[in-house]
């Protein structure tokens, strides 16, 4: 703990106050934390100190607070940044000597450079200055790699979003600026084949997935209580591994299981065909009366007579991590559509970051943040030079980063929201909370008991429950009625 004490140090002494919480949050769980990796933690250490005026003057721009700025004055831009973060660690070995204490203060050093530099390029591209920023790419690809500490895995991503950014800002570049050139910005979502295992991959290593639910799914569970024909949209069935665990409740249930029938949306048809197959045979195996009905379209363009909703069926709707991706325009009269089949409860799971601002320099901390924590907590889970981390990355968190960094209008779809804001966006048409009962809290800790790390916080949120690494919250499930 040695080395996040003098993070803490360095931090206090540039006069920089920690962050203003944006709403208060009741700790459910807490653990004694150990940080998993020192660079990532004074990278975040940076980023708490760093706050944004978004637009509060009313000027249409977003600027950097004084103590942001004491942040950004890096003295890394007066030439190569490989060069000098070299003579800066060797001068740190010098001082302390080669050891722990020198390999930590070398971390952090590389961790805060990173940070500046990050923040450096991306405050360039903001006032479109691209020679400038195309500098600062340059001293951030001698120091970046994909297989190292999680703050420089991080940092390869958003080295990668800011270059796809500029290509499409900058298509002739100057010839005396540094080539920044990277391939294509890769497409958001990826490929279902590829997604597939991508999610399996963290499904099974994260709980982050599992989380959400479980947790969703006793929420269901508790509202179907004595109901003999249930229906649940899910609108985003994928491969339906939400179901199983829910059919086996329901198998369970005192009295035998009521009659279920599931409505997924999604594409293609195909696979969303080949999900209900195999969770008809599960269900049969549970001798759980099962139907399934598929429903191959954009969630955009879902009408309610695709729902076949039918008298007498208790109906929960079910959504994670895909409300987001659908535009503002049509996302109020998709929720009152909802909101007109009078569901039981909707159960609404989505990633805790405000990624939808409109100004490029706020968008750009609060990813950077957020998917530093995230990033952080791979650790947990995976060894440094797992080849399934390095996928994961590369091929799912790596697109959503570039997509929320160098796309704008339309193209950018990962718009993802915090609580709050989806708190009054239901409320406005009518929704309002279930809070999650014990039972759900109860079961969250379980699921958590299971992984080994303690760097997991479950916290709760005026019913709701969030999952997050240390102190940044990751993803939140709410429960709403109308």
């Amino acid at each position: 703990m040695g080395s996040l004490r003098a993070t803490q140090d360095t931090l206090t002494s540039s006069s920089c106050p920690p962050p203003t919480p944006t709403s208060p949050t009741a700790s459910v769980s807490e653990s004694n934390i150990l940080p998993t990796s020192d660079t990532t933690l004074s990278g975040l250490s940076a980023l708490e100190g760093l706050k944004f005026d978004v637009d509060d003057d009313n000027d249409g721009g977003v600027e950097m607070t004084q103590e942001g700025e004491l942040y950004r004055m890096s003295q890394y831009g007066n030439g190569g940044g490989e060069a000098v973060g070299r003579r800066r660690r060797e001068t740190v070995k010098a001082e302390v000597g080669v050891g722990a204490a020198a390999e930590e203060a070398v971390e952090q050093d590389s961790g805060l450079q990173l940070v500046h530099l990050l923040l450096a390029c991306a405050e360039s591209v903001a006032k479109s200055d691209y020679p400038a920023a195309h500098r600062h790419l340059y001293q951030l690809r001698q120091i970046v790699s994909p297989l190292g500490d999680s703050m420089q895995r991080v940092a390869a991503c958003f080295v990668d979003a800011l270059s796809a950014r500029l290509s499409s800002s900058t298509p002739n570049p100057s010839p005396i600026t540094p080539s920044t050139s990277s391939s294509p910005a890769p497409p958001f979502p990826p490929p279902p084949h590829e997604l597939h295992k991508l999610y399996q991959i963290v499904y099974q290593a994260c709980p982050y997935i599992k989380f959400a639910h479980f947790t969703a799914n006793q929420a269901i569970f508790e509202a179907f209580e004595g109901e003999s024909r249930v229906h649940v949209i899910d609108l985003d069935i994928f491969q339906g591994y939400q179901w199983p665990s829910f059919m086996q409740a329901l198998a369970a249930r005192p009295g035998g299981p009521p009659s279920l029938r599931i409505t997924g949306v999604g594409a293609p048809i195909e696979s969303v065909k080949e999900t209900g197959r195999r969770l008809a045979e599960l269900a049969s195996s549970l001798r759980v009366p099962f139907e399934f009905h598929p429903v191959g379209v954009r969630l955009e363009d879902l009408r309610p007579h695709m729902l076949h909703r039918r008298v007498g069926e208790a109906l929960a709707v079910n959504s994670v991590n895909r409300l987001h991706r659908v535009n503002g325009a049509q996302l109020g009269p998709l929720i009152g559509m909802i909101r007109d089949q009078a569901p039981n409860i909707l159960t609404l799971v989505e990633q805790e970051a405000s990624h939808n601002v409109p100004h490029f320099l706020g968008r750009f901390l609060e990813a950077l943040h957020y998917y530093s924590a995230l990033f952080d907590s791979l650790d947990a889970t995976f060894p440094a030079d797992s080849v399934e981390r390095l996928r994961v990355e590369e091929g799912l968190f790596g697109p959503e980063i570039t997509n929320i960094v160098a796309f704008e209008g339309a193209e950018r779809v990962v718009r993802h929201e915090k609580l709050e804001r989806w708190r009054k966006t239901l409320e406005g048409k009518g929704f309002q909370g279930v809070p999650l009962s014990a039972n759900a809290v109860a079961h969250s800790k379980i699921l958590l008991g299971v992984y080994s790390s303690t760097g997991y916080r479950l916290t709760e949120d005026n019913g709701c429950l969030l999952l997050g690494w240390q102190d940044r919250p990751v993803i939140a499930v709410s429960a709403w009625r109308c």
